[in-house]
């Protein structure tokens, strides 16, 4: 006589198919579903990465913040929207200035809520040497903006992630020179600057600001995402003329990098991607 129930082996020969296996993979649409009605700031969307951030966050349903100082360029975005899940917001702010940056938070608090993700991607770069004369001002402007105002931002969004219990998600743009110093070739004017150094900071800011997101038990996820180069962003745009190599380096699309943002933010609650470097197949940097 034969026990009830089974060992695991399929011996059935009643020409039943054995039911299919569940497929673990879910898709990114289905994933991003519990950002739907969510509030994300994106700092430089009027940029060529910032605006395919913001544009791939809107059209999974959420209600996107741009802040930028030039509303006409994240105006022409917004109109580009059309039979989409969320919307897209510019908010004129100045990251560099505090103040701006209060208002801005304050403002989105006001009309949303509060902050449930946020895209620190604003940056720039200045082609002074670091040696060169009357270059303060350029070495400050990098500072401010790569630096100062990306932890600007994010002390605003975790207050405000905090203050409402939302386990939300940082994302820093970063950059492959946060990781490696391009070599210049011997003879040629050296391309780097103070660029490398403040995003060299931003990959141990990254990690700072995950110690303290655990220290203060919020439950919310900080990435640092660190493409090459990539078409429109600008350490290809301001190298162009300088450097013949970036002509004809390989380059990854703007697309590509807010496709890594949605794989970041749409991993399960208990896995965080803390560090993510992209290159475009090719590069030799």
């Amino acid at each position: 006589m034969s026990a009830n129930g089974s060992n695991g082996s399929n011996d059935s020969n009643d020409g039943t198919p054995a039911a299919p296996a569940t497929s673990v993979r879910i898709d990114i649409a289905d994933r991003m579903k519990r950002w739907q009605g969510k509030v994300a700031v994106v700092t430089g969307a009027s940029g060529a990465i910032g605006g395919a951030i913001a544009k791939e966050l809107v059209k999974a349903g959420m209600i996107v913040c741009a802040l930028s100082r030039r509303r006409d360029k994240v105006e022409k975005l917004r109109v580009s929207l059309f039979d989409v899940a969320g919307n897209l917001n510019c908010v004129e702010c100045d990251i560099t200035v505090e103040e701006d940056v209060k208002h801005a938070f304050g403002w989105i608090e006001n009309a949303y809520g509060g902050v449930d993700m946020l895209v620190n991607n604003a940056g720039v770069i200045t082609k002074c040497l670091l040696t060169e004369k009357n270059n303060t001002r350029d070495l400050y402007t990098t500072m401010e903006t790569n630096i100062i105002g990306l932890c600007l931002c994010t002390r605003e969004a975790v207050k405000s992630m905090k203050a409402r219990d939302v386990k939300g998600h940082i994302i820093n743009i970063n950059s492959i020179f946060g990781h490696k110093v391009h070599q210049a070739v011997p003879g040629t004017r050296p391309l780097n600057g103070m660029y490398p150094a403040s995003k060299y900071a931003v990959t141990a800011i990254t990690e700072c600001i995950r110690q303290e997101l655990v220290y203060l038990g919020t439950g919310c996820k900080v990435t640092s995402i660190s493409p090459g180069l990539v078409e429109g962003d600008i350490v290809s745009t301001s190298s162009t003329k300088d450097n013949d190599i970036v002509n004809y380096m390989p380059k990854l699309k703007p697309e590509d990098v807010a496709e890594a943002v949605l794989y970041a933010i749409t991993t399960p609650e208990n896995v965080q991607i803390h560090e993510l470097v992209i290159k475009p197949m090719g590069e030799f940097l």
